[in-house]
């Protein structure tokens, strides 16, 4: 339904509990944030009409709400500039601002709300926003991740099950085990990468039906079923060597 509205990872979560960076109290973190980037325009997350400009507020500093089709909003909060006018139509990935830190910001980031009805209205109608948004560093994230063992649907959503597998991995080596998928997490795993990779063996080409054997062909389906093919083994992969074996071994067995 939305896009990612700006380049950047995730650096804080849609989280009742959050502990407020700058008061240090505990309070609802009623949105998703995105940390700085190279680029930090900031698209309309979907098609709509700006309804509301808000600048320099306390907490929130300079904002917009965008209104959309199906009556939900999206508020785009801490902006260093704002390029669109209340009344506004714009278009999905049509630029409306710039990331910046206004208002009650540590840094530059985007602070992004998703409203099921009107923004704010008590926050009773936000959503979480990263469950609505196909996010491509969250796609890199759970491939790189089930190249690490886990199983994660790679969809770009950063719901539950992704969320625990970061904490899970956060917590094997030894990182501050909160989920958020930041630069340090990111990092540490596209570290791990090459020795994942380092690991396995080349698997070897598939067999070609007009030249291996019926006994040949039966062996290699075998090793697939035993799991040491499908790239989730439930044990180190054969070596090359060993795989001969099992050629030569099923061989046998046939010819009896």
């Amino acid at each position: 339904m939305f896009i990612k509205p700006c380049h950047g990872l995730i650096t804080s979560l849609y989280d009742m509990h959050r502990k407020h960076p700058i008061t240090g109290k505990i309070l609802p973190h009623w949105g998703v944030d995105y940390g700085n980037h190279a680029d930090n325009s900031i698209p309309a997350a979907a098609q709509g009409v700006v309804r509301f400009i808000g600048r320099g507020h306390k907490t929130a500093g300079n904002f917009i709400v965008i209104k959309h089709p199906n009556g939900w909003e999206t508020a785009y909060l801490h902006l260093a500039a704002i390029t669109v006018i209340v009344g506004q139509s714009v278009e999905q990935g049509q630029k409306i601002g710039v990331k910046g830190m206004t208002g009650g910001a540590t840094g530059i980031h985007l602070h992004f709300e998703v409203s099921t009805g009107t923004w704010p209205g008590d926050y009773k109608n936000n959503v979480n926003p990263v469950l609505y948004i196909d996010d491509p560093d969250v796609r890199e994230l759970q491939s790189n991740l089930n190249k690490l063992g886990y199983k994660l649907v790679v969809d770009g959503k950063y719901g539950e099950a992704t969320m625990n597998a970061v904490i899970n991995y956060q917590d094997r080596r030894n990182l501050l085990a909160d989920g958020v998928p930041g630069l340090v997490t990111v990092a540490s795993i596209k570290k791990d990468l090459p020795n994942y990779i380092a690991k396995e063996e080349p698997i070897m080409p598939e067999p070609n039906a007009n030249v291996v054997s019926p006994s040949h062909k039966e062996a290699w389906e075998w090793a697939k079923e035993q799991g040491y093919l499908n790239g989730e083994r439930p044990k180190d992969p054969l070596t090359r060597e060993q795989f001969a074996t099992v050629l030569k071994r099923m061989h046998d067995k046939l010819a009896e």
